[in-house]
C-alpha cells in the first residue's frame, strides 16, 4: 500500500513540474448568433443571416443549421434561406465549428403563420324552416397560394356536408346551427372557421310586442299613421263605451298613451255645442309633425253641422281648425298632403278643399265632383284622385288648375258589399310613371283590380270572384301589383292577388275570411295583409305562406310599418278596440317601392313618390 501511494505522488509531482516549464495556451469558442425575424407566413422565403463572432485568431470553418421542421431539414450554408410549409412555432438552431475544432450553438424561436384566412357569409341574418340558405366562401390567401378543397359541415343532426365552394342548404328544424368551413390550400394546410346560423319556426315569427286599449270604439276603416320622427303612432276612435271621439297617440316603444285629444272639446271654441261621434277616416302627418284629421259635427241642430279639418301638434295640442263644408256627410277621407305641405280634403257634397299648413282654407271649384267617400291620393303634378259613393266612379281633379280632369266609372258596381252601406272606401295607388291602380266591385257582383293611364283610360283589368269595394293596391320593387282580394267566395276569393305590370296573374293566395284592407310590403319584398277575422298573414314574393297568426277577433284597419319593421294595426279583441305593435323579422317597410302601404308612407300623406 505504501508503494502505491509513493508512485501516485511521484506522477503528480512530474505533472506540476511540466506545467511550469511550458507556455499555457487557452482555446476559447466563438460567440455564435444569427439574425431573423419573429414571424413569417407559410410559403415565405425566410433568410437566416449569420452573425457569429469567431474568437481572435480563429475563423468559422463549418455551419450546421437545423430548422426544426418535421422533416428535420438542415443547411451548411453560412446564411441560408428556407421555406416553411406548415404553420407553427419553430426552434431554429445554428451550430458553428471554428478552426480549433470547437463547436458552439445558438437557437431562436420563430413563428410561421398560415396566410390563408377562411371566412364565409350567408345571405340573411336569420332564416326560417324551409328557406334555402346560401353560403358564400370569402376565404383569403396570399398570392400564389390556392384553395384546393372545401369542407362544409352544416351542423344539422344528420351531419350533412358539402365540398362545393358556395353551397346551399335547407334547414327543416328551427334552432341555432354551428356551420363550419374547413379549407385546404396548395401547401396542404387546413384552416377552419365556425359561424352560427339562426333558423326560426315560421309559426313563432309573428309576435305581438304590445297591446293598448283605445279610448272609444273603431268604426268604418280608420287606420293608424306614424309620427314624422317615428316616436308615436296615431289612431282615431269614434265615441262609444262612455268615451268621446278621440285622436290617440301611443309611444311606439311600449304602447303607453302619450296623449288623448278629445275632438269635440277641441272644437268648442268654434261652436260650443259641437259633438263629434262617428269617425270613419284616418289621420295623416305633415312635415312639421302636425297631425291632420277631418271629422263631422253631429250636434242636434242640423243647420249648424259642419265638417272640420283640424291640425294637432305632436304634443296633442290643437293648432287650428277650419270648417270644410256645412250640413254635409263625411266618410273615409284621409287628408292628403302635397310636397309643399298643403292639405286636401273632400266631402259627400261635391266639395274639395285646400288648406295650407297654417290653416288658411280655399274651396276649389268642384261642381262635377261626385259624392266622395274614399281617398284622397295625390300625383306629383297636383292631380287628386278619389272615389265616389256607389257606382259614381273614380274622379281625377286638377288641384293646380282648379278643375275636373276626368271621371272613370265603367262597369262599376254599387258597392253593396262595402264595409259601410254603399260607401266605397277604396283608395288609389299612383305608380312612378303615373299609372293609377285600385280595386273595385263590378256591376256583375264580381271584383276587379284595375290600372288606368293618367288620362283616365283603362290599361287593363283583372277580375276577381269577390267584390272589392274597399282596400287598395301596393307595388313591389319589380312592378308587381299586389291587391286585397275583397269578399271571400267559398274557397275562391279574398286573400291577395299578385299581378304583373300588364295585369297578368302571377298568383292568388286565397283566404276564407274577407280581405278588405290594403296590403303592405316589407324590406324583404314579403307581403303583409290582415283579413276581416284579424288573421295576420305574411307571404313570400312567390305567393307561398311565410307565417300567419290570429291577432284579434276582427279588423277593418290597414296596417302601417315603420323603418324598424314594427307593424301597427287596430283590431277588436275580446269586445274592446286595441292598438297592436307586431314584429315579424322584417326590418323596415320597403323603401324602394313606389307605393308600399296604404297612403304610400307611414305618415299616410297619399302623395306619389
Amino acid at each position: 500500500m505504501k508503494n502505491i501511494a509513493y508512485i501516485l505522488f511521484s506522477v503528480l509531482l512530474i505533472f506540476v513540474t511540466s506545467c511550469k516549464d511550458e507556455e499555457t495556451i487557452y482555446h476559447t469558442a466563438a460567440r455564435p448568433g444569427f439574425a431573423v425575424g419573429e414571424q413569417y407566413e407559410v410559403g415565405e422565403s425566410v433568410t437566416f443571416t449569420d452573425a457569429t463572432i469567431p474568437n481572435e485568431g480563429t475563423k468559422i470553418v463549418a455551419y450546421l443549421w437545423e430548422f426544426g421542421d418535421a422533416d428535420k431539414s438542415t443547411s451548411t450554408e453560412q446564411s441560408p434561406t428556407f421555406v416553411f410549409k406548415k404553420d407553427g412555432i419553430y426552434l431554429v438552431k445554428l451550430t458553428v465549428t471554428d478552426s480549433n475544432g470547437l463547436e458552439v450553438s445558438s437557437q431562436k424561436e420563430i413563428t410561421v403563420i398560415n396566410p390563408t384566412t377562411p371566412d364565409f357569409t350567408f345571405d340573411k341574418k336569420k332564416y326560417v324552416m324551409g328557406d334555402l340558405t346560401t353560403f358564400t366562401d370569402a376565404t383569403t390567401t396570399k398570392s400564389g397560394t390556392t384553395i384546393t378543397s372545401y369542407l362544409w359541415e352544416f351542423g344539422d343532426e344528420a351531419g350533412t356536408t358539402s365540398d362545393k365552394q358556395n353551397p346551399t342548404f335547407t334547414y327543416t328544424e328551427a334552432g341555432a346551427y354551428a356551420v363550419k368551413l374547413t379549407v385546404t390550400d396548395s401547401y396542404g394546410l387546413t384552416a377552419s372557421i365556425t359561424k352560427s346560423v339562426t333558423v326560426l319556426d315560421p309559426s313563432q315569427v309573428i309576435a305581438v310586442q304590445w297591446s293598448s286599449a283605445l279610448n272609444g270604439v273603431v268604426k268604418g276603416i280608420p287606420s293608424p299613421a306614424l309620427a314624422k320622427d317615428g316616436s308615436a303612432v296615431y289612431m282615431l276612435a269614434s265615441a262609444g263605451n262612455g268615451a268621446p271621439a278621440t285622436l290617440n297617440a301611443f309611444d311606439v316603444t311600449n304602447g303607453a298613451a302619450k296623449w288623448t285629444f278629445d275632438i269635440s272639446v277641441g272644437l268648442h271654441d268654434a261652436e260650443p255645442n259641437v259633438l263629434v261621434k262617428d269617425v270613419f277616416s284616418s289621420p295623416s302627418v305633415g312635415k312639421d309633425g302636425s297631425v291632420y284629421i277631418v271629422v263631422r259635427d253631429l250636434q242636434s241642430a242640423s243647420a249648424k253641422r259642419h265638417l272640420y279639418t283640424l291640425a294637432v301638434d305632436a304634443n296633442g295640442a290643437k293648432k287650428w281648425h277650419q270648417a270644410v263644408g256645412g250640413n254635409v256627410n263625411l266618410y273615409a277621407i284621409t287628408p292628403a298632403i302635397d310636397a309643399d305641405g298643403n292639405i286636401y280634403v273632400a266631402n259627400r257634397k261635391n266639395e274639395v278643399f285646400k288648406l295650407t299648413s297654417s290653416g288658411a282654407v280655399t274651396e276649389l271649384a268642384s261642381t262635377d265632383c261626385p259624392e266622395v267617400t274614399g281617398g284622397i291620393s295625390l300625383a306629383k303634378d297636383g292631380t287628386a284622385y278619389m272615389f265616389g259613393k256607389g257606382n259614381t266612379g273614380l274622379y281625377a281633379y286638377n288641384t293646380s288648375g282648379d278643375n275636373k280632369k276626368w271621371l272613370y266609372n265603367t262597369d262599376f258596381g254599387n258597392a253593396s258589399d262595402a264595409l259601410t252601406g254603399t260607401l266605397r272606401s277604396a283608395s288609389v295607388t299612383v305608380g312612378n310613371d303615373g299609372t293609377l291602380y285600385s280595386v273595385i266591385d263590378l256591376s256583375s257582383g264580381a271584383g276587379a283590380v284595375i290600372a288606368l293611364d293618367p288620362n283616365g283610360s283603362l290599361k287593363w283589368k283583372y277580375e276577381t270572384v269577390g267584390a272589392i269595394p274597399d282596400g287598395g293596391v301596393v307595388l313591389g320593387e319589380d312592378g308587381t301589383v299586389y291587391a286585397n282580394g275583397g269578399k271571400a267566395s267559398g274557397s275562391n276569393g279574398a286573400g291577395v292577388v299578385a299581378l304583373g305590370s300588364d295585369g297578368s296573374l302571377k298568383w292568388h293566395y286565397k283566404t276564407e275570411s274577407d280581405a278588405q284592407t290594403v296590403p303592405l310590403i316589407d324590406n324583404r319584398g314579403y307581403i303583409h295583409f290582415i283579413t276581416a277575422d284579424a288573421t295576420y298573414y305574411i307571404l313570400k314574393p312567390d305567393g307561398k305562406l311565410f307565417s300567419s297568426q290570429k291577432i284579434g277577433d276582427s279588423t277593418a284597419s290597414s296596417p302601417v310599418m315603420d323603418d324598424k319593421g314594427n307593424l301597427y294595426v287596430s283590431v277588436k279583441k275580446d269586445g274592446a278596440d286595441v292598438m297592436l305593435c307586431v314584429t315579424s323579422e322584417a326590418t323596415s317597410y320597403n323603401t324602394n317601392s313606389a307605393w308600399p302601404m296604404s297612403g304610400q308612407n307611414p305618415q299616410r300623406t297619399g302623395l306619389q313618390k
